[in-house]
């Protein structure tokens, strides 16, 4: 006879907590068909031999008591394999009959990491997440044998959440569909929050919204990514844009987010891995979009002369990128119109008129009104 839970095949955790003695805890007679067939199995050492003999345990016996914990003993095979599709299809099959066996639950997030679908790593990883908490909140036992197991199934448990948060975080990274990413992102967030990735996980929001068109939600990422990193370019650039609106009533912030790419990026080192011309360009990118974003942010604070005299810098920084150019003219005009400068607008918003996108009719309604002006 034996006792399966203390004849394990190749499990790594061999202590029995409560709720996992459902698929363990089963007697098999050594003697039967079945018993032989789980003893030779027991018995192989090569991982492709021991599936094979256990699919035939599930094949011949499949009603057996110890069917559950044979799909768990196919789960950990199949790991070993590499063959991610049928570990979880095992892993799933033992699950209802264990459903708070912690060590189940977290060979199903191994082979959900392996197989990379988003829906399922962020499910299974959920399900994981709540058998962790169950496990860490279990009152402590008054016998001391039994305060020693659950103090290792609770480190355990501790062990288990931190790789949760690793398989969800290096899945996400490899994403290439952005709403993939999200997904696993608020998985982690949901489940994690403040935890070991917390702090990259804004700069990552970014990165998916942006591929999404989701620019509202991709500004608010990037303020959040500022508090982690108070000096990055590109995202003082994205939420000063979104400042810039004067719907917002942030203009003094939006322009002193522009200031602050200014002073800090000219002499900003440049990262490791990056090409020296690469670094120039993303510079004097970023230099020119700032430009822009000061000039725009003061001339919608009425402070049209310093804006005037900042975007005809801008336009220097930004030549050719017609569509980074359109807002730098039509405000050049508009400032100009202000200043009374009244050729120069003419000229600036007859340019801007020109570029298809959202401030050519705009420049187009102004530029006349202009040119009614001078005609009075």
């Amino acid at each position: 006879m034996i006792r399966l839970w203390t004849a394990t095949l190749g499990l790594a955790i061999l202590v029995a907590a409560p709720g996992w003695a459902q698929l363990r805890n089963v007697t098999i007679n050594t003697e039967s068909d079945e018993g032989k067939l789980l003893q030779a199995a027991g018995d192989q050492s090569d991982p492709s031999g021991k599936v094979k003999l256990l699919e035939e345990f599930l094949t011949k016996f499949a009603a057996h008591e110890a069917a559950g914990y044979v799909h768990l003993q196919l789960l950990t095979e199949y790991l070993k394999l590499n063959n991610f599709d049928k570990a979880l299809e095992h892993g799933q099959k033992a699950q209802p009959k264990a459903p708070n066996d912690l060590e189940l639950a977290h060979f199903l997030v191994k082979a959900a990491e392996g197989k990379a679908d988003p829906e399922i790593l962020a499910k299974t990883v959920d399900t994981t997440h709540a058998v962790c908490a169950k496990v860490a909140s279990s009152p402590k036992p008054s016998d001391a044998e039994e305060e020693a197991a659950w103090k290792n199934n609770v480190a355990f448990a501790g062990q288990v959440q931190q790789y949760n948060q690793h398989a969800l975080f290096g899945v996400a990274l490899k994403q290439t569909a952005p709403q993939a990413k999200v997904l696993l992102l608020d998985t982690l967030r949901k489940n994690y929050p403040g935890g070991q990735f917390d702090k990259n996980l804004d700069a990552q929001y970014v990165e998916a919204y942006r591929a999404l068109g989701q620019f509202d939600k991709m500004s608010t990422a990037a303020e959040a990514a500022l508090a982690t990193e108070p000096d990055n370019e590109a995202f003082l650039y994205m939420v000063g844009e979104s400042y810039v609106d004067p719907a917002k009533a942030k203009l003094p912030e939006a322009q002193a987010n522009a200031e602050k790419i200014l002073a800090t990026l000219p002499n900003k080192p440049k990262p490791e891995g990056i090409a020296d011309d690469a670094w120039a360009k993303h510079k004097s990118t970023y230099i020119g979009l700032s430009t822009s974003l000061l000039g725009r942010a003061l001339a919608s604070q009425g402070k049209c002369a310093p804006a005037h005299k900042t975007l005809l810098g801008a336009v220097k920084e930004l030549k050719g990128n017609n569509d980074a150019l359109a807002p730098v003219f039509y405000f050049l005009g508009y400032c100009s119109a202000r200043i009374e400068r009244h050729s120069d607008a003419v000229n600036y918003l007859g340019q801007a008129s020109k570029i298809p996108g959202p401030y050519q009719a705009p420049a187009a309604d102004l530029l006349k009104k202009v040119r009614a002006a001078l005609a009075r």
